[in-house]
């Protein structure tokens, strides 16, 4: 496992925090996902936003919270590295979090010009929605089924950017 720490961030090769992300969404039949949402934020979960987390926090976690005891037994170190590695290149990326549901409200987030980050969008709708992504400058649609959460990383734009779906709007304010 190639891996190097260097002020709290931890540089990973790409395969290593695929294994890490698989490990994370599957480890006990049901991964961690299940209580710190799919992408580590919380996603309004029991477990909380666990991005950016360190070995330390995690092996403490495991031997100490009674639901994640269950996997303390399950996770060999070198899993717990990878799953450590995956959330702390979590943690390097700013996090945009918007939940698509009832609130009409105009939601705002600041960013920093050509950084990458992270959008994480979760659909509290009965119907499917589908998110122009083109402001970000990605030539897609990010399409998320009823009561699920999708995620996207971009690099933030030098400008200020608005997405919008059915009425509701996200602004992303960069510092011009």
């Amino acid at each position: 496992m190639l891996l190097t720490a260097y002020a709290n961030l931890v540089y990973a090769e790409p395969n290593e925090n695929a294994l890490g992300e698989n490990l994370y969404l599957t480890i006990g039949g049901y991964g961690c996902a299940a209580c710190h949402g799919k992408y580590a934020n919380g996603a309004g979960n029991v477990g909380g936003n666990i991005r950016g987390a360190s070995l330390e926090q995690f092996n403490h976690a495991l031997e100490n919270e009674p639901t994640m005891q269950l996997l303390s037994d399950v996770l060999v170190p070198e899993q717990r590295g990878l799953i450590v590695q995956y959330l702390a290149s979590l943690g390097a990326m700013p996090l945009v979090e918007w939940s698509i549901g009832e609130d009409t409200d105009i939601k705002a987030q600041q960013l920093i010009p050509k950084q990458l980050s992270q959008l994480v969008v979760k659909n509290d709708t009965l119907v499917a929605i589908a998110v122009d992504l083109s402001p970000l400058a990605i030539n897609q649609t990010l399409h998320i089924e009823p009561l699920d959460t999708q995620a996207v990383q971009f690099i933030a734009p030098a400008f200020s950017v608005s997405l919008q779906v059915n009425g509701q709007a996200l602004q992303l304010l960069v510092n011009e």
